[in-house]
């Protein structure tokens, strides 16, 4: 996905979150062999990364991994939009 598309016949545009509060994105990790699962992590994937190189460690036949991450998106008015310029206004 790019990170903005538009889709001309509703005139609405999708892109990544970027207000504060959301993290950009989560990741979590989780071991096919025993169903054991890293935690979620916001935003950076290194941490769950090394759980499972420390997984594989501590049970050497455990080699596969699942990752499962969510990335957070919205929906705006784009150009053309009647919500487009009222949204605009009302905008801090």
């Amino acid at each position: 996905m790019t990170p903005r598309s538009i889709n001309e016949t509703s005139q609405w545009t999708l892109s990544e979150e970027t207000a504060k509060g959301p993290p950009r994105a989560t990741f979590v990790v989780t071991c096919v062999t025993c169903g054991s699962e890293s935690g979620v992590v916001d935003d950076e994937s290194h941490p769950v990364e090394m759980w499972a190189l420390r997984h594989t460690s501590l049970h050497t036949d455990h080699r596969q991994f699942r990752l499962t991450t969510e990335w957070f998106l919205r929906v705006d008015p784009a150009p053309g939009n009647p919500l487009h310029d009222t949204e605009k206004e009302n905008t801090p």
